[in-house]
């Protein structure tokens, strides 16, 4: 069920998936990279935007994720890679 899941919620994330749940289950290494390298994707051409951090005076990215579960987050990550 839980290759069912992943498929279902990278469909859902606007990935092109070309595996089964099958491909998932039976370890096949080429399908489990085009579901990583789909995801990956769709990851690097999402919108970003970048702000000036008032109170560091950092260049902080910020990008806004929305699910169908909840409401749109935003998340702010600093040169350090911290949350």
């Amino acid at each position: 069920m839980n290759a069912s899941y992943i498929i279902s919620v990278a469909r859902k994330l606007g990935c092109s998936i070309f595996l089964l749940p099958e491909d998932i289950m039976e370890v096949n290494q080429k399908m489990m990279l085009t579901l990583t390298a789909s995801i990956m994707y769709w990851h690097l051409k999402r919108p970003t935007s970048y702000s000036l951090d008032a109170d560091n005076s950092s260049l902080c990215e910020t990008s806004s994720i929305s699910t169908s579960d909840d409401s749109a987050s935003e998340s702010s990550i600093d040169d350090s890679g911290t949350r």
